[in-house]
């Protein structure tokens, strides 16, 4: 077994527990018994700190610090990530500082953007629930500090190739979150700082790993390097997040639950994203990374398998995505009746149309790492910059059609920024092309029939509803979904399995 697969495997076996308690704790949230109005509050809130973490944290430093530690000497990289840590610690306490000083105009900004582009008044916008998004704010920015060690941890663990703690780590962040919630399930102030707490223990679970690691507070000549990746990678990796933002603006102008439905469908569509494209793309990258800086074709060669290789598993979650939607739903968050119909509705929606996005949006997280790994990190960032603005622009342009109809801009997005990055990249030598656009016709025409008979079935075996009542519909809608796209997928000559032989 190649290092590549094992360490994809270890990866992708993190992320899903990681994942399957992340989806526990936002089942658990979903169903405290707190109004809906304050549930999307806590979203509201959340997002700040959640965007600033992917400029400061896990998607800059992570992607930009690996290539950079994995150049320099053992005991130089020790040295470096003592002061970067201190430098990254610094920047934190700076950002911090403002956001808990300036949490009342903060939040009374973002509920303007919402109101401004509905015309109409937010249901936040009530004084009593004011008041609580403005403390959320204060409770949830600190997690920005406390999970930006927890990347720079993940960093220096990865860039030797060791994906074991750091895979696991978010674990520790998702029961830290669950218990708090668990011991106060009626209290504002505990839901706000679970994601604190949750952040200090998947720093604190890594520490292990590091033998000794302590801050230095000295510049090194690295950080040149380091900080002029930072600046794109931090663009490109944080677009969602941006995204997300503008979208939340607009929802927060919805009727209650629209926001906390959308987080709900969100997760679904960040699960499959993470197991099936972000995990692979990880394990990767230090290999492309050392291939595309000696060996281009041997670059080129790796990235077309995992291209291949990734758009199947993706095309057949895509499919049932849409189609078992109503009960999957139903089965994850249905619990209890502080679940409400309103909440069912907009979470719905929200992971049906993502479904549409997970195939180009997956692949486009390999593809990025395509760019990465041949320095050609500025491409990237036009073609980010272009599929960002298309993707507000079909939100601002739907932003009254409803919840469905505005994620669907992020599909059709999706799309478009898999031709041009597919176009660039083969300009580069990079990928070939026709491969990409022969991976996706075929997992797509597999995927649509799969998904039409998948939600026959389900329905013939009974209408959603609440909780295990949609066990049986969910299993034999993606029994049928499986086997249907299992035979079309070999009858196109797509990988379902790995060949004896073949290397990573």
């Amino acid at each position: 077994m190649s290092r590549i697969l094992r360490n994809t495997l270890l990866v992708m076996s993190g992320t899903l527990a990681s994942r399957l308690l992340g989806q526990v704790r936002q089942t658990i949230l979903t169903n405290l018994p707190l109004p809906d109005t304050l549930k999307d509050a806590f979203w509201v809130a959340y997002r700040i700190p959640n965007l600033l973490r992917e400029l400061l944290a896990e998607g800059a430093i992570q992607n930009a610090l690996i290539p950079v530690l994995a150049q320099l000497p053992p005991e130089e990289a020790q040295r470096f990530a003592r002061r970067f840590g201190a430098f990254l610690l610094g920047v934190n306490l700076v950002v911090l500082g403002l956001g808990l000083l300036f949490a009342p105009q903060i939040a009374g900004a973002l509920l303007f953007l919402s109101e401004a582009a509905l015309g109409q008044t937010s249901p936040l916008r009530n004084p009593a629930v004011f008041e609580q998004l403005v403390l959320l704010v204060r409770l949830t920015l600190p997690f920005l500090l406390t999970i930006s060690m927890a990347a720079l941890f993940s960093s220096m663990l990865q860039s030797k190739e060791h994906f074991g703690l750091p895979s696991f780590s978010p674990v520790a962040f998702n029961l830290g979150s669950i218990g708090l919630m668990l011991l106060f399930p009626q209290s504002v102030v505990a839901l706000g700082l679970s994601v604190t707490l949750g952040g200090a223990l998947q720093a604190l679970v890594q520490l292990p790993g590091l033998r000794g690691y302590g801050l230095e507070f000295r510049w090194h000549p690295a950080f040149r390097q380091a900080l002029a990746r930072i600046g794109p990678f931090a663009f490109t990796t944080s677009v969602r997040q941006f995204l997300n933002l503008v979208l939340l603006s607009i929802l927060a102008a919805y009727p209650p639950a629209a926001v906390t439905g959308f987080q709900n469908g969100e997760l679904f569509f960040t699960t499959a994203l993470g197991l099936l494209a972000v995990s692979p793309a990880m394990a990767a990258f230090p290999r492309l990374s050392a291939l595309g800086g000696s060996d281009r074709q041997a670059a080129r060669a790796l990235l077309g398998r995992l291209l291949v290789r990734l758009a199947t598993p993706l095309a057949l979650a895509s499919a049932m995505m849409v189609a078992l939607a109503p009960w999957g739903v139903g089965l994850v968050y249905a619990l209890t009746p502080n679940f409400t119909e309103a909440n069912r509705t907009f979470t719905t929606q929200t992971v049906m149309a993502l479904g549409l996005a997970l195939l180009p949006w997956g692949l486009n997280q390999l593809l990025l790492r395509g760019f990465y790994a041949v320095g050609q990190v500025g491409q990237a960032v036009r073609i980010t910059v272009a599929v960002a603005l298309l993707n507000t622009l079909g939100y601002w342009l739907l932003r009254e059609q409803g919840l469905f109809a505005l994620n669907l801009a992020t599909a059709l997005a999706g799309w478009v920024g898999l031709v041009a990055y597919t176009h660039r990249l083969e300009r580069l030598g990079m990928v070939e092309g026709g491969l990409v656009r022969r991976a996706t016709l075929k997992t797509s025409l597999a995927a649509l029939p799969a998904g039409l008979l998948a939600h026959q079935g389900a329905v013939w075996l009974g209408a959603p509803g609440p909780f295990l009542t949609n066990l049986l519909p969910l299993l034999g809608g993606g029994l049928v979904g499986l086997a249907v796209f299992a035979g079309l997928a070999r009858g196109f000559g797509l990988p379902l399995w790995r060949r004896d032989g073949e290397r990573g």
